[in-house]
């Protein structure tokens, strides 16, 4: 099911660029359990230097490519009122709820609970 979710919602990202495919490849990573860079080497069948370089040369890096689609998947998860915080920690790849609360501030400024809350609610 989550595989299914993440596939559908990584076609948002449709860049014809490395960072796309990337994203793109991303998505299914994080279902098996496998978001870093060695995974998305083996998927891209590029080297870690030749990944590095490329996105690079498009400005932007792993990390950077690997935080937005957690962005994107945390929201669409949330939505999904069937999943916790925690499982939702766990499928974006994230070891705890902590270190995913801090992220997610990052990104939106507020907790994942308090957007659930405000946003999503119906």
């Amino acid at each position: 099911l989550m595989e299914d979710h993440s596939s559908q919602k990584m076609k948002l990202y449709k860049q014809d660029n490395l960072a796309g495919e990337l994203k793109r490849n991303l998505g299914e990573l994080m279902a098996c359990g496998e978001a870093n860079t060695d995974a998305a080497c083996r998927v891209l069948k590029l080297s870690r230097r030749t990944l590095q370089r490329r996105l690079k040369e498009e400005k932007t890096s792993f990390q950077k490519v690997l935080q937005e689609v957690r962005a994107v998947l945390a929201v669409n998860y949330l939505s999904d009122d069937r999943l916790q915080s925690l499982e939702i920690a766990m499928l974006l790849g994230y070891s705890n709820i902590s270190t995913f609360t801090t992220a997610f501030k990052s990104w939106y400024d507020i907790p994942p609970a308090e957007y659930r809350q405000k946003f999503l609610s119906i």
